[in-house]
């Protein structure tokens, strides 16, 4: 019964994830303010990037940050409700504390089933069910998830983004390079946390708090999220090889 439900709740969180991840920022600025569809235009995608290029750099900026905000509110709002209810007389999902004191097995839920979350609002972002499945690349996602869960995973890591990009001048070959650089930090953490070289009690000095647990289970889903990232930019990896790839402009 306790697998059935795992999975259960497992499901309910990657299907809510998706659901808040297909409400395309993009595309309802696009049609109520300007009468446009931002897939109809430049590099027909629904994501800030090609919103800046078409209205502007502030309103791109803003679908960005609207972007984030839809992703880092799930994973906030699963962990805030699975941490709070119980299930009968008995708590409902482990706390950090007591996973990383090895006492997961008062609980019904054993793992972090919240980082589901924010895997399935990229799934949504990308392909959104209420905008025909067509929708943006899922580089805000892969970044609100990082830097609304960890300051030293995520926030620290991303300071390289600006600099990255001015000396590339490329958005599609920064993005896939910070996909790449986040996973191999997530990765090296959990080996650290696994192999109990970080001692027990600061296992959640890089987040905001004793909150999320960051092990193998961040670093799949941080891995997972760089994949499908860098499988959207496959276009722009094709236009990087030839040449032909857009650079910034207002970046000097």
């Amino acid at each position: 019964m306790d697998i059935i439900y795992n999975i259960l709740v497992a499901f309910i969180v990657l299907l809510f994830g998706y659901l808040m991840g297909s409400v395309s920022f993009s595309i309802l600025i696009g049609k109520v303010f300007y009468h446009q569809d931002p897939r109809d235009y430049g590099s027909k995608n629904a994501g800030g990037t090609n919103a800046g290029r078409l209205w502007g750099k502030k309103v791109g900026l803003l679908i960005i940050i609207l972007d984030m905000i839809k992703t880092i509110a799930p994973m906030w709002i699963c962990w805030a409700i699975l941490t709070y209810a119980n299930f009968g007389d008995k708590p409902l999902m482990v706390s950090s504390s007591a996973y990383f004191s090895g006492h997961a097995g008062a609980y019904l839920i054993q793992w972090p089933v919240y980082w589901l979350a924010p895997l399935g609002c990229m799934i949504g972002h990308c392909w959104p069910c209420f905008a025909n499945f067509k929708g943006g690349k899922g580089v805000s996602n892969f970044m609100g998830t990082t830097l609304g869960a960890s300051w030293g995973l995520g926030f620290v890591p991303a300071c390289l983004y600006f600099p990255l990009l001015k000396k590339s001048k490329y958005v599609s070959l920064t993005s896939i390079a910070m996909g790449c650089i986040l996973s191999i930090v997530a990765w090296v953490w959990a080996v650290l946390v696994m192999t109990n070289s970080i001692p027990n009690g600061y296992h959640s000095i890089v987040g905001y708090g004793p909150v999320f647990i960051f092990s193998w289970h961040y670093a799949l889903i941080i891995t997972v999220m760089a994949v499908l990232m860098i499988y959207r930019h496959r276009t722009n990896i094709a236009n990087l090889k030839a040449g032909t790839e857009r650079k910034i402009k207002w970046m000097k």
